[in-house]
């Protein structure tokens, strides 16, 4: 029996199984598992800027940036597999076919980040291409990862996906690190990075029962982009309000809206476990219908209690996280920054539950919620009224109508299949 099948006995969906404390536990699980992710990468960011000199360590920051992005396909490829095995037995075949699509995108995004290399180098003023070559080969095993992860999530093996989380991620940290320390460069640290992620795809390739491969993966590949293309417009709009402070606000009020930022960034990333356990089950209408209220409202609930407490904590806020030096321009205003991270945690959620319902217009919607923040700032920078608090206002705003038209769209949708028997995802929409 495949190591992804107790959860679908009798050819049951893993959506309707577990009881509620069971989901409680698995969203604790996965949150500890990603928060421990993300401790770790920023363990290797203040390694690497007390390793290298100032011009290396933005060298390697930039590269990083660019791994960030080679990475949505992949991201795209685990929300696909995790919604298709949410629908579906993971039976030998179908753990076949998703296998064969994950090394199908990882050597197509390998092989395009290898002829961006010329591109990278003239771009980002690299000093020669080592480094850009190291980033193109990781972005193969990473994407195995994210989509063994995808294997792991959808089937709800929610413990092995914590555990190969934390692998890749104190993976990452060990094998960059060792490259610094032997390489003193950025080429070497991606090197580390590299063999680290060999490794935790080899470890994921055991957890999800060492599946084999298939053909017949032109519906995963192409559910995979898709829901690619939404997920990079989200990654646009949950860092354009930072990226907009930088290019139209002076150096030193620029640094007060970063520091600010990281309560965002702690307001989003907390309730991520809800998401990844959620996910699966949005694959049946029916579990959709049922599931998304409930993390809708546990999402919000944790979000509300955030913002209570940063609004409490006041004018102090800031000068908690960052030192004494900030907090003058933005002053008690800091629950802004608490309720934006809420409002883009269930912008997330809703995105979800529209690539599970096929609604294409979730990502239309995305993307022009970031072009009409970065017109609405455009405006209040033209006009001379934009502040801190204006621009945290505008992007506020834009994640609130994000939610509300989600929200809407869901309703609508409610009805359809989100599955069609052959495993595809039934198009909603002309």
């Amino acid at each position: 029996m495949s190591a992804l099948q107790p959860n679908t006995r009798r050819g049951r969906r893993f959506a309707g199984t577990a009881p509620s404390s069971k989901l409680l536990g698995a969203t604790a699980v996965v949150s500890v598992a990603f928060l421990g992710a993300n401790a770790l990468a920023y363990v290797f960011t203040v390694v690497a800027a007390r390793q290298l000199a100032p011009a290396s360590y933005g060298e390697l920051a930039a590269l990083l940036s660019v791994l960030l992005v080679g990475s949505v396909p992949a991201s795209g490829l685990q929300t696909a597999t995790a919604l298709r095995l949410g629908g579906r037995r993971g039976d030998t075949g179908t753990l076949a076919r998703l296998h064969a699509t994950s090394l199908q995108l990882g050597v197509a995004v390998c092989v395009l980040g290898f002829l961006l290399v010329p591109v990278l180098v003239d771009l980002l003023h690299l000093p020669a291409a080592t480094a850009a070559v190291w980033l193109a080969a990781l972005l193969l095993p990473q994407t195995m990862v994210q989509g063994y992860q995808g294997l792991l999530q959808g089937a709800g093996q929610y413990r092995r996906l914590g555990v190969l989380t934390l692998v890749f991620g104190a993976g990452k940290l060990v094998g960059g690190v060792a490259g610094l320390v032997v390489g003193g460069s950025p080429a070497a640290a991606l090197a580390g990075m590299f063999a680290a992620a060999v490794l935790a795809s080899a470890c994921g390739w055991l957890a999800t029962g060492r599946p084999g491969l298939a053909g017949g993966t032109r519906a995963p590949v192409v559910a995979a982009l898709r829901a690619a293309g939404a997920l990079l417009g989200f990654a646009v709009l949950l860092n354009l309000d930072l990226i907009l402070a930088r290019h139209h606000l002076p150096a030193d009020v620029t640094g007060e809206y970063a520091v600010a930022a990281i309560i965002t960034k702690i307001a989003f990333w907390l309730p991520q476990g809800v998401g990844v356990v959620l996910l699966p089950k949005l694959a049946d209408a029916g579990s959709r219908s049922r599931a998304l209220p409930v993390a809708l409202a546990a999402v919000g609930g944790l979000g509300a209690v955030l913002t209570l407490g940063t609004a409490l904590v006041g004018e102090a806020a800031l000068p908690l996280i960052g030192g004494a030096a900030y907090g003058g321009a933005l002053g008690s205003a800091t629950w802004v920054f608490a309720a934006l991270g809420t409002l883009l945690a269930l912008a997330q959620l809703m995105l979800f539950s529209g690539i599970a319902a096929a609604d294409r217009l979730a990502t239309v919607a995305v993307w022009t919620a970031a072009a009409v923040e970065a017109l609405v700032v455009q405006f209040l920078a033209v006009t001379g009224r934009l502040t801190l608090v204006s621009l945290a206002g505008t992007a506020l705003l834009t994640a609130g109508a994000l939610v509300a038209t989600g929200l809407v769209r869901s309703r609508r949708s409610r009805e359809l299949p989100a599955m069609t028997p052959d495993g595809m995802v039934p198009a909603a929409g002309p």
